[in-house]
């Protein structure tokens, strides 16, 4: 099953333009999409949400250069000034790792990507896209880059197991029943979550899970229900998910899901 993220981004601003790529068909199993946007003068407010991906992020403009971020447990709220323009690819968990960065050495802010990779080849890329005229021709840019240092690379196969089974089970599944299924010890499986995907197995799952609430809310209007089938063991429990994870209300909760990208 592959696993695709509402979207890790609320723009509370005005005068912007976001487009989002699939990308290239070799890559979908390491990337789960490309993103670009522009914003324009004045004051912005960034929401991110969680979904266990580490974003690979070139700032374009007057002085270029490429970052990478961590995955995060709880929304964050950032501040913005001025004219922006990005590029970035949100890449799938255990990715990161597979492409040369620490992933436990990651904050929730950004760190140059040349801190983990050759300084030479990170240089060439963001020259690549500063010069690339068009978004395609950019996406293609980070598609080539990406394809050259993870279309040979596996993650751990007991890691991989494991995602997979948790993204199968929408996130509803016990840490216990992940080891049996990835063939690993306990320990053992959370010492690969947290080197590789920078979350605990329980915090990915949580995670997993509430980004299944946020496809699946648009569209229902029941919460009761939408627990239940998620597998709160009830509707409290759920919103103490949502409020924690998303930082978002019960209120908030059906705005954040039809305004996530």
């Amino acid at each position: 099953m592959t696993y695709q993220p509402k979207s890790a981004t609320v723009l509370q601003t005005t005068g912007y333009r976001w487009a989002e790529f699939p990308p290239h068909p070799a890559l979908a199993r390491w990337v789960s999409s490309y993103w670009t946007i522009e914003t324009g003068p004045g004051r912005h407010v960034v929401r991110t949400v969680p979904d266990a991906c580490v974003d690979l992020t070139v700032r374009l403009g007057r002085t270029p250069r490429a970052f990478v971020a961590g995955t995060h447990a709880r929304a964050k709220r950032w501040r913005i000034r001025g004219r922006m323009h990005l590029l970035g690819a949100r890449l799938l968990p255990g990715t990161a790792e597979q492409l040369g960065v620490d992933v436990g050495a990651l904050t929730v802010g950004w760190r140059p990507l040349d801190d983990f990779l050759p300084r030479a080849a990170v240089a060439r890329m963001v020259a690549g896209a500063v010069r690339a005229t068009g978004v395609g021709s950019r996406v293609a840019v980070l598609d080539a880059f990406l394809s050259e240092r993870l279309l040979n690379r596996e993650i751990d196969p007991r890691l991989s197991a494991a995602i997979r089974h948790v993204f199968a089970a929408g996130g509803h599944v016990a840490v216990s029943v992940l080891a049996t299924k990835s063939g690993a010890h306990t320990r053992t499986l959370v010492r690969l979550f947290e080197k590789s995907v920078g979350l605990s197995p329980k915090r990915f799952a949580r995670v997993v899970r509430l980004q299944a609430a946020l496809r699946a809310l648009p569209d229902r209007d029941n919460w009761a229900r939408l627990a239940a089938d998620l597998g709160y063991a009830d509707q409290s429990h759920f919103i103490h998910d949502v409020r924690e994870l998303l930082g978002a209300s019960p209120g908030e909760l059906a705005s954040l899901a039809s305004h996530t990208r």
